[in-house]
């Protein structure tokens, strides 16, 4: 066979190309073609990592503006590494140094990458037609990174997300009082009023609440999930009592917390858990409440007019160690006299030395059921 002539094979290349080009748009027309609850609708079964990379590839899919409807954000979805790999033949400083310079580059590409999906969903700098179910920030950022965490927050609201997250527990390395001054003060007043009223889950971990004077509660907020925030008993207060409609609350690892005490009925509330908060004594009227989880931090509890309370958890904090000199009288006085009467479920978390050393269960009334779990 007599080779091609550089003529023919210039023919056959040109067609080659407009072949692509027409194939292309083509996918676009088709892709266009589609209506937007399809096209959603097949991003809803993709993951979100998979979602991430396609609109990366994807000049097409950008160009719709068409977004998963739950955007959950984590180290995960961008593949990006954070075992920091020491070099232990350096000096502790110098190792700590490498790791917060490797730290610092994680967050750096975690937040181009966050705004390189968000971009091309803003409609103009503060709205976007975008609609979501979820919305969820789970990384280790601190107040320093504000400016980025308040427009996320911002197109949260803007994107009418049922189910918002700030998380920022990831890879923590300080906790206690001294460590609020690394903590973002979240700008909740934002989730107030009108503006929130889509929000009806909301989760906040490693952040700072101050209630201004005009927060006015989230309107349609059924659960709300607080860990490792600082906030005094006032503000938790007031946010509890301005949420109306709360059936399930999670408070762990928060401070500074000595005491809670709500005089006005929380009707709605279902479930309530409390957790390493150093929360001492806890007062609350929850005629709804049917299952209460607490540990040994909490030592006064008085939940007044809870029928319903059927089941509740005890969790030691010391089941990790090999012995608790745990006061059981106290514990047992605690669920008889003072607020758990009518309890027919009891779990109690315990290592196995606290379960061998209880002599006998709880005397409870109405007691069924009672479940030792080392």
């Amino acid at each position: 066979m007599e080779k091609q002539s550089s003529q023919e094979l210039s023919i056959e290349n040109k067609s080659a190309g407009f072949s692509r080009v027409e194939k292309q748009k083509l996918a676009e027309i088709q892709l266009q073609l589609l209506p937007y609850d399809v096209l959603r609708d097949i991003l809803s079964r993709l993951s979100i990592k998979d979602v991430v990379r396609m609109s990366t590839l994807s000049r097409e899919w950008r160009q719709q503006q068409i977004c998963h409807p739950d955007l959950v954000f984590t180290k995960d979805t961008f593949g990006i590494s954070t075992d920091p790999d020491p070099d232990f033949t350096k000096t502790i400083n110098a190792i700590i140094r490498d790791t917060d310079t490797k730290r610092a580059s994680w967050t750096a590409e975690f937040i181009v990458n966050v705004d390189s999906v968000l971009r091309p969903l803003w409609s103009t700098s503060t709205t976007t037609t975008t609609t979501l179910d979820k919305f969820a920030i789970e990384f280790g950022l601190l107040r320093k990174h504000k400016y980025h965490i308040d427009r996320w927050v911002n197109f949260s609201i803007a994107s009418r997300a049922k189910y918002i997250a700030f998380d920022f527990t990831f890879d923590i390395d300080c906790v206690g009082p001294g460590c609020d001054q690394y903590k973002d003060v979240f700008p909740l007043c934002k989730l107030s009023g009108p503006s929130g009223s889509c929000v009806t889950s909301l989760v906040l971990g490693y952040v700072w609440l101050k209630l201004p004077p005009s927060f006015c509660g989230i309107t349609n907020l059924t659960k709300l999930t607080l860990k490792t925030v600082s906030i005094n008993g006032g503000d938790l207060q007031r946010l509890l009592l301005s949420c109306a409609l709360l059936e399930h609350i999670n408070i762990e690892w928060c401070s500074p917390l000595s005491s809670l005490r709500i005089g006005q009925e929380l009707c709605r509330l279902q479930y309530l858990r409390v957790r390493r908060s150093e929360l001492e004594m806890l007062e609350l009227h929850a005629p709804n409440l049917t299952k209460f989880e607490f540990d040994k931090d909490l030592a006064q509890i008085v939940l007044s007019d809870c029928l319903r309370l059927s089941e509740a958890t005890f969790l030691s904090n010391m089941r990790t160690q090999e012995f608790n000199d745990y006061d059981f009288d106290d514990l047992a006085f605690t669920f008889t006299e003072l607020a758990l009467p009518y309890v027919q479920k009891l779990f109690l978390l315990l290592n196995l030395d606290q379960v061998c050393s209880r002599k006998k269960c709880f005397v409870l009334l109405y007691l069924k059921f009672c479940y030792h779990k080392v």
